[in-house]
């Protein structure tokens, strides 16, 4: 009986021991950096080679770029792109400032799809430009000030939401045949923020056809 009695005794240490244990651990509180990511990225597949997307076609909010859904290409009209940084995780009560980069194109040439017009009810942007054929292109780096209008380096994501917008507004130089301009944006993160690793950074390819 005593025997039996003992190993009740050592039952009930291990309950407590294990009930502590988890109290602790319901009491903890995540005090660490904040984690963001880009959305297109995260939606994306990465582009051969790289560990990233490239994308040719405006970025959709939400969802994936798809054939079923015809996006329209990127090309050198004038319009504002518009990249989606997300908060992943809880909303914070106060606006949160996250720092990018531009970066150059790791890619010298490129297959550029079609110019299709987009299927409106399908919640794809409408093309209004003029059409183009598919093409293979010559890739160098976008410039500030001629391709696309030169970016602050911050986005903020305000207080109570889980979104915020890189607003890139592109600029019409005029028609250079064959060639494409490549504008690369890389999160970076600080001692309060933190980017995701695999999807801190995207890639656009700009048509100048």
């Amino acid at each position: 009986m005593k025997k039996y009695f003992n190993y009740i005794l050592i039952l009930s240490g291990v309950i407590a021991f294990f009930a502590g244990c988890v109290k602790d651990l319901t009491g903890t509180v995540y005090n660490g950096p904040l984690l963001v990511e880009i959305d297109a990225t995260s939606l994306n597949s990465n582009s051969t080679g790289q560990t990233y997307p490239i994308l040719t076609r405006i970025p959709a909010v939400g969802r994936p770029l798809t054939i079923a859904c015809p996006d329209s290409t990127l090309r050198r009209y004038p319009q504002t792109i518009r990249v989606r940084v997300n908060l992943v995780g809880a909303q914070s009560s106060k606006d949160i400032p996250v720092t990018y980069e531009v970066f150059g194109s790791p890619i010298t040439t490129i297959a550029f799809p079609a110019t299709i017009a987009a299927n409106a009810m399908l919640g794809c942007p409408t093309a209004q430009i003029p059409s183009a054929a598919a093409a293979t292109l010559t890739v160098s780096d976008a410039v500030a000030g001629t391709h696309f209008t030169a970016l602050s380096g911050t986005v903020v994501i305000p207080a109570n939401s889980s979104f915020g917008f890189i607003d890139i507004q592109i600029l019409n130089p005029g028609t250079t045949a064959g060639t494409a301009k490549f504008l690369g944006i890389r999160l970076k993160d600080n001692e309060s923020i933190k980017v995701s690793v695999n999807y801190k950074q995207i890639g656009l390819v700009i048509d100048q056809r």
